[in-house]
């Protein structure tokens, strides 16, 4: 247990770090962004690529795993849409996108990478595909269409979701490394042991970058919608674990890590789109900066619950 406390603390000490680092000027207010894309287009490919390398074999079954999280994201929608019911667009838009969508790339993957053998790290990966589908367009899309005002075109655009992903590196690397696994074809050693420093980097780089943008603002008109879509995703976080814990058929490892994925936070990317959608997008940030510290906790609590030492 002491072990599970320390890695956690060291978690929260990067992004502790990183918020002192903007709260004293020492970084631009551009580093978050900057950090952001060389996360998400360097070291969580690299981080990809060498877990799924250590992976002797993979069923085509944990693409089930993608559909998984395709429909958790559809679930949430739907509920975020019942909700907010009697709202303007806006607001329903909020909490369509703030009550869907999880921030696994920068956030529990650090945590299923840190304390899980490989085979955890793909099947969070996987659900990620389907998460990424979504949160990368696919929620936007419908949510704008309860936006009178959002200046978008109406109706899901399903070619603009596959553009967005096709631009994401992560997604590209998700799919690569999956088929190589399933045909079994590995990467020389040697691409491995480049790639390998990145790949450590991985963690350290995501939780400098969640303090360097961690903006918590709470002001008494947000908490009553903030409580409300968070208690939602909470709600969701405890049904979706114990499903999948208890009941889907998959290996140890395997239903460990989606457990921890349930309890990640709110995409980062969730605050912009309820701004595109006319949304308050200065409670949606709150709100996700409250789902960081809520899982960082939670997703402690798990670690320490299944005994993952």
């Amino acid at each position: 247990m002491t072990g599970i406390l320390l890695k956690a603390a060291a978690f929260v000490f990067i992004i502790l770090i990183g918020m002192i680092f903007r709260k004293m000027h020492l970084v631009g207010p551009e580093a978050g962004d900057a950090l952001m894309q060389l996360m998400l287009n360097f070291t969580l490919p690299c981080a990809l690529v060498t877990s799924f390398a250590r992976i002797a074999s993979i069923s085509t079954t944990l693409l089930l795993l993608t559909v998984l999280g395709i429909g958790s994201n559809i679930l949430m929608i739907l509920v975020g849409g019942i909700a907010s019911r009697g709202r303007k667009g806006g607001d329903r838009a909020m909490y369509m996108l703030c009550c869907s969508a999880y921030n696994i790339g920068a956030f529990c993957l650090p945590f299923v990478q840190d304390f899980l053998p490989a085979m955890g790290v793909a099947a969070a990966c996987m659900f990620d595909a389907g998460n990424s589908i979504m949160c990368t367009g696919g929620t936007y899309a419908f949510a704008s269409e309860y936006t009178a005002e959002a200046a978008n075109k109406h109706g899901l655009d399903v070619r603009m979701v596959f553009k967005r992903l096709s631009k994401s590196v992560a997604f590209l690397v998700y799919v690569a490394m999956f088929i190589l696994t399933c045909l079994n074809l590995h990467l020389p050693e040697g691409v491995l042991t480049i790639l390998t420093p990145a790949s450590n980097a991985n963690a350290c780089m995501a939780m400098l970058m969640i303090g360097v943008t961690f903006h918590l603002e709470l002001k008494r008109e947000y908490l009553g919608d903030i409580v409300k879509m968070i208690v939602l995703r909470q709600i969701w976080a405890v049904i979706l674990a114990a499903f999948c814990y208890f009941v889907l058929p998959f290996d140890l490892v395997i239903r460990q890590a989606l457990v921890i994925v349930a309890f990640g936070p709110m995409s980062a990317i969730s605050p912009a789109f309820t701004s595109m959608c006319n949304g308050d997008e200065g409670k949606a940030s709150a709100a996700n900066s409250l789902t960081i510290i809520l899982s960082i906790v939670e997703i402690t609590l798990v670690l320490i619950v299944l005994g993952i030492y």
